[in-house]
């Protein structure tokens, strides 16, 4: 009976510890294999290895319901994303790509060019988001998809513009539109009508201040009190017009020089502007400045530079924990 003992406590252990469920897993270049214990779920494998609920997208995609029989093993990224497009290697960037129409004078990307890159963002697995998602993102409040960016369209002279406008009035696709309202109307310019057309098509009116007057700096002799007054009357009646015309509320502008000062953000701010704009390279982490938010002008580069240069959409950081 005293030699049984030993071998009835092997087996007592062996059996005991076969019932535990403990997920077994092993490194596989990119991806974890897992494999789940009877009790696990897709959810409590994204909580011990896929980030939490901001990895859940990722594990659902890489082993669908219907191709992956209870318990078996389950991929996961082997870089998980946590809230916010945070890896433990860095952190998600988001682009916006702006196409700028200025004078009207072939300066700006004609329409097969911008259908281009559309179509080589749709082939680089880019997801296209909307205005809500981005000042979501940039105000901590959402997680977006991986290799996310923005749209964005500047239209002072439409001519060239108005070609493109049957190819980005489709479900699913959705931006910036940024306008000068006393430009609107004029010869050559989007008409009040096509801003609204667009807005209703998903591309949200956002304000460039008005072009007549230079807001950049102080007139010759003129104090900076008298330059602030000006810089506050210019912005808020280009605020009123366009507001008045879309019947919308504005969220989002774009300095009239492209860089903006002190002030003209100041004022900006006090209208409710939740994203301000200037050019700029790089994309943009959740923490960025909403009053310096960056764009870039794609549509000016070369013609043999790929829409690709521009989708720099994580950067690479040691981070701690």
């Amino acid at each position: 009976m005293k030699q049984l003992l030993p071998i009835l406590l092997c087996a007592a252990l062996f059996f005991g510890a076969s019932c535990v469920s403990r997920p077994w897993h092993r490194t596989a270049g990119e991806y974890v294999v897992v494999q789940p214990g009877p009790t696990e779920t897709l959810e409590s494998v994204a909580e011990s290895f896929g980030g939490g609920e901001a990895g859940l997208k990722a594990i659902e995609t890489l082993n669908p319901s219907e191709l992956t029989p209870r318990n078996t093993p389950l991929l996961v990224p082997a870089k998980p994303a946590y809230e916010l497009g945070i890896r433990s290697d860095g952190y998600q960037l988001v682009p916006v790509l702006t196409y700028r129409w200025m004078d009207g004078g072939g300066d700006g990307p004609d329409s097969a060019r911008v259908q281009a890159d559309l179509l080589a963002l749709e082939t680089a697995g880019c997801h296209v988001l909307s205005p809500d998602d981005f000042l979501a993102f940039i105000r901590m409040d959402r997680s977006i998809p991986e290799r996310s960016v923005l749209l964005a369209f500047e239209v002072h002279q439409a001519q060239e513009f108005r070609a493109l406008i049957p190819h980005i009035s489709r479900p699913g696709l959705t931006g910036l539109l940024f306008v000068a309202p006393d430009v609107v109307g004029t010869q050559g310019a989007l008409t009040w009508e096509e801003v609204t057309h667009l807005a209703s098509q998903g591309f949200e009116p956002s304000l460039i201040p008005t072009t007549e007057k230079a807001l950049s700096a102080p007139a010759a002799k003129e104090s900076l009190v008298g330059y602030a007054r000006r810089v506050k009357e210019a912005i808020t009646s280009s605020h009123a017009l366009l507001a008045g015309h879309t019947k919308t509320p504005l969220r989002f502008a774009a300095y009239p020089d492209n860089q903006g000062n002190s002030i003209m953000a100041s004022v900006l701010a006090s209208l409710g502007m939740k994203g301000i704009f200037r050019l700029g390279d790089g994309g943009n982490p959740f923490f960025c400045d909403n009053l310096s938010v960056v764009r870039m002008d794609v549509g000016a580069r070369g013609a043999e530079v790929p829409v690709t240069r521009y989708l720099d959409t994580f950067r690479r950081a040691e981070l701690a924990w």
